[in-house]
């Protein structure tokens, strides 16, 4: 983009618990590339994507934090202030997908009630969650839902447009 200077810009926080694909899903979106030799994230990790949607520019600022438990108490510090989040479990451990209100709690707590896209991720994999059991729970706390493979490249950008236009409908709400 020739002219930097955004109409919008929102920070979006990663969610999850280690190893669900959160740093991957990022890179792949943001730098269009998936790196063989990724680590477990430490704290968090800022990238910045610059999208055009409905003729307007957004900077996204996007926080890759790392899922460890030993991080928990600082969740809510890094959610301080997100426009929105993604909530991303790794379909082949149930685990992670039975943390979501933990995550979604703290979100809470620091941000409001801000657009969530739930993530199931390695969708390339067999899953073992029940479809049902997935699509009730996400119906039950009334979020958006997308599946996604980091490393096949599919739906990662459909989860960020999705993301995007939630938070551009409440913005145009609120102010219309």
């Amino acid at each position: 983009m020739a002219n930097l200077e955004a109409d919008y810009v929102h920070k979006l926080v990663f969610l999850g618990n280690s190893g669900v694909g959160k740093t991957s899903l990022v890179e792949r979106y943001v730098y269009d590339s998936l790196s063989t030799e990724l680590g477990r994230t430490i704290g968090a990790i800022l990238h910045v994507k610059w999208v055009t949607y409905r003729e307007h520019k957004h900077k996204l600022v996007i926080w890759d934090l790392g899922g460890q438990e030993s991080f928990a108490e600082l969740r809510e510090q890094y959610c301080a202030n997100a426009t929105g989040a993604f909530f991303v479990f790794d379909r082949t451990r149930p685990e992670t997908f039975e943390d979501m209100d933990a995550w979604l709690t703290a979100l809470r707590a620091a941000a409001g009630d801000v657009p969530v896209v739930v993530i199931e991720n390695k969708i390339d994999l067999e899953s073992n969650i029940s479809e049902d059991r997935v699509h009730t729970e996400i119906a039950k706390r009334v979020l958006r839902f997308v599946q996604t493979s980091a490393t096949e490249n599919k739906n990662v950008e459909a989860a960020f447009k999705e993301l995007v236009r939630e938070i551009h409908n409440r913005i145009e709400k609120l102010s219309g």
